[in-house]
Parts: C-alpha cells; structure tokens; sequence
C-alpha cells in the first residue's frame, strides 16, 4: 500500500516537472530591460490585430468568390443544385 502511494506521488512530481517545463516554453527566452517589455506587449498586440485583419479579409473574399461562383453556375450556365436530404 505504501509503494503504491509512493509510486503515486512520483508520478505526481514527475506531472508537475513536466507541466512546469511547459510553462517555461512559453515564458520570455531572456530578460528584456525595462522600456523594451511594454513595447513588445504592445507590436504583438498590433501584429496580432494585423493578422486578424488579414484573416478576416481572407475569409470575406472567399465568402464573396463562392457566392460570385454559385451565381455565375446558376444564372448563366443553367446549373442546378439539388440536395436530397431524405
């Protein structure tokens, strides 16, 4: 019974090692003096508006290009688009 707690709480160390390495992945690589954090802070914040900007363009243009694709079947070629669900 003894071992088996033990072997226990190994695995629970073991755990928490493993968890702390991963948060230290994430963390900084390295110290940053004073003014440069703030700033860091603030161009990821910017780079990740950027690229939700970016993405959402992406997304509206393919919206706008399947819609402009299923007209251009539907109106000019004749195309028709059936989905039996039953």
């Amino acid at each position: 019974m003894v071992d088996q707690v033990l072997q226990l709480l190994e695995r629970a160390v073991a755990g928490a090692v493993a968890a702390r390495r991963l948060i230290a992945f994430w963390g900084p690589v390295t110290t940053m003096p004073v003014l440069m954090a703030p700033l860091l802070a603030v161009g990821s914040v910017v780079t990740l508006a950027l690229l939700t900007g970016v993405a959402v363009g992406a997304l509206s243009t393919l919206i706008v290009t399947l819609v402009v694709l299923y007209l251009v079947l539907t109106e000019v070629f004749g195309v028709t688009i059936d989905v039996n669900l039953a």
